[in-house]
């Protein structure tokens, strides 16, 4: 007889592969497979003290992603030097940005949220600041309607982004290098939101 086959996942393969590696744990520790309870949480909402278990569930995954980032102590220390250095370049950038849409008067703006035409638009990634950016800067600037910053936040560093929207829409974003401390963050980010969407869908089907 041939095996059933495995109920497709409905995130990226990346974090499919981490969920399938310690599945076999979670499963011989509280006896629930994770993959199986982030698919289909609803088939356990009859378990004794299952509300519990789940949220055990969710600390023991946690878990696994503090580990792996409390073996990575060289590139904790490497990425803590690049952010420093990335939040300094924003503070200076967003300076100059501000300074001379001012002198130009185009609006400078932090929307909460920007739509962009992905089919009208050049990113430029930069490391730091120096004349030629500032002669970048203002050659946008002139050309721009606006200017949208959308900087984020990294560890409560500033990580700048900027959005020129003219007849052509230019970002230019400052650099933040790929790491294994990062590619850990952002894999736990969407195996939280998988977790949480999961735990919210087990609370709702114990309500009825």
């Amino acid at each position: 007889m041939a095996e059933a086959e495995e109920e497709a996942a409905p995130w990226d393969r990346g974090t499919d592969t981490f969920i399938s590696n310690i599945d076999g744990d979670i499963s011989k520790t509280y006896g629930i497979g994770l993959r199986d309870f982030l698919l289909n949480p609803e088939k356990f909402a009859s378990q004794k003290d299952i509300d519990q278990k789940a949220k055990k569930i969710i600390d023991a995954v946690n878990a696994y992603f503090t580990n792996a980032k409390n073996g990575l102590k060289e590139e904790q220390d490497e990425l803590a030097k690049t952010l420093e250095n990335a939040d300094a370049q924003t503070t200076k950038i967003d300076g100059v940005i501000q300074t001379k849409a001012a002198l130009s008067r185009v609006p400078y703006i932090k929307p909460v949220m920007v739509d962009i035409n992905p089919s009208n638009r050049e990113e430029i990634v930069i490391d730091q600041y120096n004349n030629s950016v500032d002669a970048l800067i203002a050659k946008l600037i002139n050309a721009s309607n606006y200017i949208a910053d959308i900087t984020t936040t990294y560890n409560n560093h500033n990580i700048g982004s900027w959005v020129f929207s003219g007849n052509r829409t230019y970002i230019v974003s400052i650099n933040l290098p790929e790491s294994a401390v990062t590619a850990i963050d952002d894999l736990q980010s969407d195996v939280d939101d998988i977790m949480d969407t999961a735990y919210q869908r087990l609370l709702l089907a114990m309500e009825k």
